[in-house]
């Protein structure tokens, strides 16, 4: 059900014009250093899925039974699969945990947990 022409104009205010306290500037080395640090972590997290998918079938040769080299490949990438299934709950953790002690904390403990973890 779409709202009416008249509840949408009415929930808005008059136009207020900006003022230069209602102005955020942003540095440009600050920007680039947050970038920067968001693209390393990134990069830090999908790392461990690419060697891990590149690796599978060797994986899979080491860690499951031998029985049918489809159903090693197939368990190996059910594991690949529960990495991704549990991410929802890593963020259900430390979301919040990233609002109470700040996101860049817990984005240093992330980024420690996955380098331990390889």
């Amino acid at each position: 059900m779409r709202p009416s022409q008249e509840s949408i104009a009415g929930s808005y205010s008059a136009a207020v014009p900006l003022t230069l306290d209602d102005i955020t500037v942003v540095d440009n080395t600050l920007l680039r250093r947050a970038v920067g640090a968001m693209a390393l972590g990134n990069a830090m997290e999908w790392f461990d899925f690419g060697v891990y998918s590149y690796i599978a079938v060797t994986l899979g040769k080491v860690f499951f039974p031998s029985s049918s080299p489809s159903a090693q490949l197939i368990a190996t990438f059910g594991t690949f699969a529960a990495a991704f299934l549990v991410r929802p709950i890593g963020g259900m953790v430390f979301g919040p945990l990233g609002d109470r002690i700040g996101r860049q904390r817990v984005l240093a403990m992330t980024m420690i947990m996955m380098a331990l973890g390889t």
